[in-house]
């Protein structure tokens, strides 16, 4: 039988700016002083958008990403790399380690989850879709934290943004079945029915939950991608017209 999971605050998304700058903010992240982040909303232009929010323009550090676990950790000294893809390093989560430098990744369906430690001024940009969750990306992503400057666990927060939510996230037995067996636990991500459908947000935050991170340190846009063709973009919904959006961090200098 699952273990109960503790709950956290309740799912909430604030948007900010109009037109290149659009984005979505969440509680948990926009309470931490000297933090920016964002998910960027359909049509945004991330480096306006990060732009707008830190109030200058700010080196924006991404990762050519591959659907698997592997963590990059990037510092205030080497801000080369850029949203292009020549040059970038193979990776799905990266970590930040001082200020000036965003870290970011791009969804168009998948989960983006952006972590911070307002200790150690350490922060990460994850990309999670089911191959990531059941690579358990955000317990690597956390556990690189605590190396990278000895973040802990009950210090960090967490947002993650919006991502295709169970209502429409229908998938194969065999994503199923990876997933059970990936992590204790996993069940209560899982709904069932004519056709099985995953919840990657309860599924990440469980594995957080496990890796140390307190609950009310945890929280959801609640903001479905296929539901929302006004506001987000979904791949699931628009296949090769679908774009793709930004979830950047950064600490202000």
């Amino acid at each position: 039988m699952d273990r109960e999971i503790s709950a956290g605050p309740p799912d909430a998304a604030v948007l900010r700016g109009s037109g290149p700058t659009r984005r979505i903010e969440v509680p948990v992240l926009a309470a931490v002083p000297g933090l920016v982040h964002m998910f960027t909303a359909r049509g945004a232009d991330p480096r306006a958008a990060i732009s707008e929010a830190a109030g200058r323009d700010l080196p924006l550090r991404t990762l050519r990403q591959v659907h698997g676990a592997l963590v990059r950790t990037t510092g205030p000294a080497r801000p080369s790399g850029d949203d292009g893809a020549s040059g970038r390093e193979e990776g799905d989560a990266l970590v930040v380690d001082g200020p000036g430098v965003a870290a970011g990744v791009w969804v168009a369906d998948c989960l983006p989850i952006l972590i911070c430690d307002p200790a150690s001024r350490t922060a990460a940009a994850v990309h999670a879709g089911w191959r990531g969750t059941v690579a358990g990306v955000v317990g690597r992503a956390i556990e690189a934290l605590r190396r990278c400057r000895g973040a802990r666990p009950r210090d960090l927060k967490v947002a993650m943004g919006p991502a295709i939510g169970p209502c429409c996230f229908e998938v194969g037995d065999e994503v199923v079945t990876a997933l059970l067996s990936a992590f204790p636990d996993a069940g209560a991500a899982v709904r069932p029915g004519p056709k099985q459908r995953i919840d990657l947000v309860e599924a990440n935050r469980i594995q957080a939950l496990a890796a140390g991170v307190p609950g009310d340190s945890i929280q959801a846009s609640g903001l479905c991608t296929r539901c929302r063709p006004d506001l987000l973009e979904s791949y699931r919904r628009d296949r090769a017209g679908a774009g793709r959006m930004a979830a950047l961090i950064v600490w202000r200098d």
